[in-house]
């Protein structure tokens, strides 16, 4: 898609996922471990939440051009998780410092089917370190958004899986 009509990350093989990398808490002392690997359709992002050190957390992320989400209003992403007991979350980031604040919308599977998430972007939170800081994401902030994540910080320890087909930004 284009920068006036938004941007799909289609997952699997031949297709979008080898410039996604892995981004754990050991960046700050951290033990969890995480791993992606692409299946023909999909992408599946695996591993282990530890939290020890004051770990806790495990993401994969993505870098897009800023300015490609400016008209968006929406994401979709087609996904299943055997673990519904465990909270992800989508996070958009607009600056490279760790401290400034981004945007993230928080989800819990509930069901290990494949289920198609449709979320507003208007609904991201506002979050700083982990902890929410406002409520809306401004439309103005699309603009300059840069780097697209999956995360999971739950503050639970143990294993975690989701499986990515697609996700969709209109």
């Amino acid at each position: 898609m284009t920068a006036n009509t938004g941007l799909t990350v289609d997952f699997g093989k031949n297709k979008s996922g080898d410039d996604w990398r892995i981004v754990n808490d050991g960046v700050m002392g951290g033990l969890s471990k995480s791993n992606t690997t692409l299946s023909e359709n999909s992408m599946v992002f695996k591993g282990e939440i530890r939290l020890e050190n004051n770990g806790g957390f495990a993401s994969m992320r993505t870098l897009i051009t800023a300015g490609v989400l400016t008209r968006c209003k929406t994401v979709s992403i087609r996904y299943k998780s055997n673990h519904t007991d465990r909270t992800f979350g989508v996070s958009l980031k607009n600056s490279q410092q760790y401290y400034i604040p981004y945007y993230k919308f928080l989800f819990t599977p509930n069901t290990t089917d494949w289920t198609v998430l449709t979320l507003n972007l208007s609904d991201f939170k506002h979050y700083r370190i982990g902890e929410i800081i406002g409520d809306q994401m401004p439309t103005k902030a699309l603009d300059d958004v840069f780097n697209i994540a999956i995360i999971i910080s739950d503050k639970k320890a143990g294993a975690f899986d989701i499986e990515i087909d697609y996700i969709t930004f209109e």
